[in-house]
């Protein structure tokens, strides 16, 4: 594994120089690639948190041993594509709490891999999301030409939309943010030019991403 030191702002730095900071992050990239591994989150010379990439092929038990003998709170990643979205599986143990991890699917588009569209909670027994622990985004950009969530949803236990609320007219003051339900979803997508029918239900995919 090729080791990369960054700060906590996400600057490379040398390994000397890292061990000096209260705080650093390790980086594992496989040697001769660009494909991450595994991030350490270190302070004080101690591992309080990992991140774990999965690939294919790699037997999860033996990574899980692997890691609890580095850190009790560690999150192991596994990503997949479908029709121009990204599907992330997250496994997040804190072993200091319970033995069985919090697992979540997190969904972005192949072309933001920064900002997720769909986030849910599945039940550990079932495997079944959670509709009432999910949230939904829908982006544009902001006078500056940065991205941001301009839409953020939330939903009923049966999958349907509890509350949408929309952020456009003053995104950095939540008093004039505008809300909307079910029933008046019809009104906030008069507003949008772009179809958001996606964020009228906690189904997971876009309609689009099973038509590929």
């Amino acid at each position: 594994m090729r080791k990369v030191y960054k700060n906590i702002f996400g600057e490379i730095i040398s390994k000397s120089k890292a061990v000096k900071l209260d705080e650093y992050h390790l980086y594992y990239y496989e040697e001769e690639s660009d494909l991450l591994k595994e991030v350490e989150f270190i302070n004080e010379d101690s591992i309080y948190n990992i991140n774990y990439f999965l690939s294919d092929g790699e037997d999860e038990n033996q990574v899980i041993s692997y890691l609890k003998k580095k850190c009790d709170f560690f999150d192991i990643e596994k990503r997949e594509l479908a029709g121009g979205y990204i599907i992330s599986v997250n496994k997040l143990y804190s072993l200091s709490v319970d033995d069985q991890p919090l697992v979540s699917t997190t969904v972005f588009k192949a072309d933001d891999s920064e900002n997720f569209i769909c986030s849910q909670v599945l039940d550990n027994e079932t495997q079944q999301p959670q509709f009432e622990r999910t949230v939904k985004c829908w982006y544009t950009k902001d006078a500056n030409g940065d991205t941001y969530a301009a839409i953020e949803c939330s939903y009923q236990e049966d999958g349907k939309l509890e509350m949408a609320v929309y952020k456009a007219s003053d995104p950095d003051d939540e008093q004039n943010w505008e809300h909307y339900d079910y029933d008046s979803f019809k009104d906030l997508q008069k507003q949008i030019d772009a179809d958001i029918s996606y964020y009228k239900t906690a189904t997971l995919l876009p309609k689009e991403a099973y038509q590929k």
